[in-house]
C-alpha cells in the first residue's frame, strides 16, 4: 500500500498549503525607459488596479508600491501587500470574475505613472479562492442539501461502501500500479534513459563513442560533452595534452584536460573555435546548419539556439530555482549533481549551491574547465560550450562566442572569446 499512502499524504500537504494561502501573489516585469533600454538596478513607482470584469472594468481594489530592479531590469511585486488606495483586498471575490492586472510604472522611482499595461489574471491569484474550502461541506450527513431519499440510517441499505469494500478497492488499485511499472519497464527498460530524445535515445561518433541524449523542449541535445579526436569522415585532429602554447586561430586543435577531476566520459575534450567548424562560416541561425565536428546528423549549436533554450527554461517554472521560480535562474536544472566549486555569493540559485537539487532538465552539464590557449585551468568552476557566431564585426576574425555553465551563475552567459581557446561541445540533432 505504499505508493497509495504517499499519494494521499501529498494529497494532504496540498489541502493544508490552500488552507493556508496568503493575501497576496507575486508579479514580475522587466522595465524599459522610453528609448526601450532596460532600468536596471533602479527604484521604480508602480500603482497596481485589480479591474473587474473586463480590461476597462471597474477597479476592485488599487495599491501602490515602490520596487527596486535587478540587473535584467526585473522587479518583483507581492500583490495585496502595497499601499492600499481604494478597496480591501481580502474582500475580492475571485470566484465572480474575470479579473485584469493593470500596472502603472514610473521608471523614475515617483508617482509620475508613464508606463500602462493591462492583462488578465489567469490562475494565479486564484488559488486565493481555494481558501473558501474551508466553509464546504462538514463531514456530518445531515448537513447535506440533497440527501439520498429512503435511507434511515448508514446501515449500507443505499449501497454505501464499506471498510471491507474500499480495503478491496485500493489493494486492486495498489496492484494496478504494480501492474502498470511492469509494462512501463516493459516499454522502457532500465538501460534508456526515460530523458533521452524518443527519436535518437543515444549517438554515436566516428569513433564508435556512444553518447546519451535528452530532449528539452523542440531540442535534442547530446547529453554529454564531445570526446572524438575525428571529423565524421575520418579525418584527424591534433590532440594536445599538457600545458603548452597551442593557441590558433586557424589550425584544428583538440585538448585533454587529463588533470581534470572528472574522467573523460564526462569532461570529454576541449576544442578551438577551429577544430569545432571544421572550415565552416559563422552562423548565427537556428538550426545553424554548421555539422563541424559533430557526427553525421547533428550540429554545433549557434548563440541563438542556446538562447532557444534558455527561452524555454525561461517559460517553465520546473526548470527555474526557488519555490515560485526566479526569473533567469535556470542554471542549476542544466549542472550536474556533483563536482562544482561551493559558491560563496550571496546568489542561492548559483549552481554550487544545494547541487543536490540541480539537473532537472537532464542536461548534466559538467564543469569541465577551459585551455587558455597555454594553460588548463577552472575545473569545477565552469563548463564552457562553442558556439557557431563569431563576435562582432571588428573582432570575427579572433572571436566567437562561447556560452557559460559557472559555479557563481545562476543562468547562462554568453560572451565572446578568443577563437584559440578551448571549450567543450554539445551537438544538437539536425
Amino acid at each position: 500500500m505504499k505508493k497509495i499512502s504517499s499519494l494521499i499524504t501529498l494529497l494532504l500537504c496540498a489541502v493544508s498549503l490552500f488552507a493556508q494561502a496568503p493575501e497576496k501573489f507575486t508579479y514580475q516585469a522587466v522595465v524599459r525607459n522610453a528609448n526601450n533600454s532596460l532600468v536596471a538596478n533602479s527604484q521604480v513607482g508602480m500603482r497596481v488596479s485589480i479591474l473587474q470584469g473586463s480590461a476597462s472594468g471597474s477597479a476592485v481594489y488599487v495599491e501602490t508600491q515602490t520596487g527596486t530592479t535587478n540587473a535584467n531590469g526585473l522587479v518583483t511585486l507581492s500583490i495585496g501587500g502595497g499601499s492600499v488606495q481604494q478597496g480591501t483586498f481580502a474582500n475580492i471575490d475571485w470566484g465572480n470574475g474575470p479579473f485584469y492586472l493593470k500596472t502603472e510604472t514610473d521608471p523614475n522611482g515617483g508617482s509620475n505613472y508613464t508606463i500602462t499595461t493591462t492583462q488578465q489574471l489567469l490562475s494565479v491569484p486564484y488559488a486565493l479562492y481555494a481558501k473558501t474550502a474551508e466553509n464546504g461541506f462538514s463531514g456530518d450527513y445531515n448537513d447535506l442539501t440533497n440527501k439520498p431519499q429512503n435511507v434511515s440510517v448508514f446501515n449500507n441499505d443505499a449501497e454505501y461502501i464499506t471498510n471491507a469494500q474500499l480495503t478491496a478497492l485500493l489493494s486492486a488499485l495498489n496492484n494496478r500500479i504494480d501492474s502498470l511499472q511492469t509494462l512501463l519497464n516493459m516499454v522502457a527498460p532500465e538501460n534508456i534513459d526515460v530523458m533521452s530524445c524518443p527519436e535518437a535515445p543515444t549517438m554515436t561518433d566516428v569513433e564508435g563513442n556512444v553518447y546519451r541524449t535528452v530532449k528539452i523542449g523542440s531540442q535534442c541535445w547530446m547529453r554529454d560533452n564531445l570526446r572524438t579526436t575525428h571529423y565524421s569522415d575520418s579525418t584527424a585532429i591534433a590532440l594536445v595534452s599538457g600545458n603548452s602554447n597551442y593557441q590558433s586561430y586557424t589550425t584544428p586543435y583538440c585538448f585533454d584536460y587529463s588533470n581534470s577531476n572528472f574522467p573523460l566520459t564526462e569532461r570529454g575534450y576541449l576544442y578551438n573555435w577551429a577544430a569545432v567548424m571544421g572550415g565552416a562560416s559563422s552562423s548565427n541561425a537556428v538550426p545553424s546548419g554548421v555539422q563541424g565536428i559533430c557526427p553525421t546528423g547533428w550540429h554545433v549549436p549557434s548563440n541563438a539556439e542556446w538562447t532557444v533554450l534558455t527561452d524555454y527554461l525561461n517559460s517553465h517554472i520546473q526548470y527555474l530555482c526557488g519555490d515560485t521560480g526566479i526569473f533567469y535562474a535556470h542554471a542549476k536544472s542544466l549542472a550536474t549533481t556533483t563536482g562544482w566549486t561551493i559558491s560563496s555569493g550571496s546568489y542561492e540559485c548559483a549552481v554550487g549551491n544545494n547541487q543536490s537539487t540541480n539537473n532537472a532538465t537532464g542536461f548534466s552539464g559538467v564543469p569541465a574547465g577551459e585551455f587558455n590557449g597555454s594553460l588548463f585551468t577552472a575545473s569545477g568552476d565552469g563548463g564552457y560550450f562553442w558556439t557557431t557566431t563569431e563576435g562582432p564585426n571588428e573582432y570575427s576574425s579572433y572571436f566567437a562566442y562561447h556560452i557559460s555553465l559557472y559555479f557563481n551563475y545562476q543562468e547562462l552567459v554568453s560572451t565572446e572569446t578568443g577563437k584559440g581557446d578551448g571549450y567543450s561541445v554539445r551537438c544538437v540533432r539536425d
